[in-house]
């Protein structure tokens, strides 16, 4: 099972937009439409990106109203892949 999860998590990160995605997040709450600017990305090709890091349970979505904010799960990347999170700073 833990197997799994990790497989997962490093088939979402193969993909350097996501990794890049993952280290924006790594300083707070990230909005949808802060991420469609940042990535100048499409909006389903922001879709399936998130899609995949929250499928992979490295982002955890907050919905206020119509506005989508996606975080880091840091409790369980460090529960599952510990120091990954200081890898991927560097």
């Amino acid at each position: 099972m833990v197997q799994d999860l990790k497989v997962k998590i490093f088939k979402a990160l193969s993909d350097e937009t996501r990794c890049e995605m993952v280290v924006k997040m790594m300083g707070g709450e990230v909005s949808c439409d802060c991420m469609a600017k940042d990535f100048s990305l499409s909006r389903p090709a922001l879709s399936h990106h998130i899609r995949v890091l929250r499928e992979s349970s490295l982002i955890i979505l907050r919905k206020e109203g119509q506005f989508h904010h996606y975080a880091l799960n840091f409790s369980f990347i460090e529960e599952v892949l510990p120091g990954l999170i200081e890898a991927l700073k560097k």
